[in-house]
């Protein structure tokens, strides 16, 4: 089986969940489907970014399996003598009434260049919008100013996930930008010139293994709906953190980085 779209994977397991769509309405192990992607000749298709990506994208490949299943129904119901709709799918066999035959068999019934199909955009398969909490907890050294993070539990709302390990995943690196954000991420720039004065990862700061918290990542579905999840996760962090440091020296830092030096002046001007 090959399933081909225009889109482009950055990274957030789009080859994956396209091919493990198709499998899992054909019957077929997903190493059975060859996923071409990224390809302007496989015509035009969904952007990559924005967290929509999915969302745009599985509608469609959704659609484009039915369709095969259907066209290879009406094949394997003229093998089995029943109607077609009574033909399922699964484990790699198509069957009916007791009687079955391989996918591969199927398939040597059909014309000599195979069945093609195209799926379409349904805009009921997915949805916009998505929800999500976090809480944080932190330890201050008062004495230096430093701010640990010790574990985040990150709640949030992505509807139908397609991959749970790939959305929990999506969700744990977004927490990890979110403490880079809070405590380490400074961007220094040149007013006259506009250029960065820390453009390397020597003086640009993001988090390393010393800094990553205990990270749970809880996915709470609301609907059957596909709904991005790529950003949003990156949103709460820095809030709950700062709510966090708030809770344990009653000091309000309202600038991010959250630095030793921030820390400072924020306790002076509590006192004062």
């Amino acid at each position: 089986m090959y399933v081909g779209i225009g889109t482009q994977d950055l990274g957030t397991g789009t080859r994956t969940y396209v091919a493990a769509i198709v499998a899992e309405v054909l019957g077929l192990p997903i190493e059975r489907v060859r996923a071409d992607i990224g390809k302007s000749t496989l015509g035009n298709s969904g952007g990559s970014g924005g967290s929509v990506t999915t969302a745009s994208v599985s509608p469609a490949v959704m659609q484009a399996a039915l369709s095969a299943r259907s066209r290879l129904a009406q094949t394997a119901a003229a093998m089995l003598g029943v109607p077609a709709g009574e033909v399922s799918f699964s484990e790699g066999m198509v069957s009916a009434q007791g009687k079955s035959f391989s996918f591969a068999e199927v398939c040597a019934k059909l014309p000599s260049g195979g069945i093609s199909v195209t799926g379409e955009f349904v805009p009921e398969l997915q949805r916009s919008g998505v929800g999500g909490a976090q809480f944080a907890e932190v330890e201050v050294d008062t004495w230096t100013g430093r701010i640990r993070v010790l574990k985040v539990v990150a709640v949030q709302d992505c509807g139908y996930y397609l991959n749970k390990l790939a959305a929990e995943s999506q969700v744990i690196g977004g927490v990890i930008q979110g403490v880079g954000m809070a405590l380490l991420e400074d961007r220094k720039m040149d007013n006259g010139t506009g250029r960065q004065l820390n453009p390397n990862m020597e003086t640009y700061k993001v988090p390393g293994t010393m800094e990553i918290p205990e990270i749970e990542a809880i996915l709470y579905d609301t609907h059957n709906q596909v709904t991005g999840i790529g950003e949003p996760p990156v949103i709460p962090t820095a809030a709950a953190i700062g709510n966090a440091v708030y809770d344990a020296t009653g000091v309000r830092i309202r600038r991010l980085p959250m630095t030793p030096k921030r820390y400072f002046d924020a306790l002076e001007g509590k006192v004062l």
